[in-house]
């Protein structure tokens, strides 16, 4: 595959792709098993170049800026960002003990390791301690990823995480209030725990 066109330095030469959002695709680094990137789609419709033009211009360096202003007993469940640029996202990609690449919780279908979930758990009650509501997070398992540090020991890594907020399509201007926001957290940590605790 030929290298990337991004203007910023430094160059990546993207291997295969490894996963996609929304508005992003994520790909592999050839000869860096351990990174991955980030970049917006190429073939995006209009009203999502639209909602990307107006709203989401800062992407990556948002997602940049949330991961460093995460309180420091928080950070150790969110995969590392490395470098942000407005065309592409560098970020850290999990690997197990065992030298393979993490996959997402959504791969597994129903997990039933205690030590997981009591993780989940703990993650849930610092982000509501610290008023930090991500509503994609939870969706269907594919922001979070299973980090096995032993055949019995699995913790959860988010890989995936902005503050949209009311911006999200469609608008819900009813996320500018604290209290919404913190009932459509619980709504989508409800769902993910009923989809995938075992």
């Amino acid at each position: 595959m030929p290298k990337n066109h991004y203007s910023s330095e430094p160059m990546f030469e993207l291997a295969e792709k490894i996963g996609e959002g929304n508005f992003r695709e994520c790909f592999a680094v050839k000869g860096d098993p351990g990174l991955c990137v980030k970049r917006l789609k190429p073939d995006l419709g209009f009203l999502q170049r639209l909602q990307v033009w107006l709203l989401r211009r800062r992407m990556n360096h948002e997602e940049l800026d949330t991961y460093n202003s995460l309180p420091g007993e928080l950070k150790p469940f969110f995969n590392p960002i490395l470098q942000a640029e407005k065309e592409y996202l560098v970020t850290a990609r999990p690997t197990d003990f065992d030298g393979s690449h993490s996959k997402p919780v959504r791969d597994y279908g129903k997990i039933n390791n205690p030590e997981f979930w009591h993780d989940v758990e703990h993650i849930v009650s610092l982000l509501d301690k610290h008023k930090i509501w991500f509503f994609d997070t939870f969706q269907v398992g594919s922001n979070i990823f299973v980090q096995r540090l032993s055949e019995s020991t699995w913790r959860p890594i988010i890989v995936d995480y902005k503050h949209l907020g009311w911006k999200a399509f469609p608008m819900q201007f009813n996320l500018l209030l604290a209290s919404e926001k913190r009932k459509k957290f619980y709504r989508s940590y409800r769902r993910f725990e009923q989809n995938f605790r075992g």
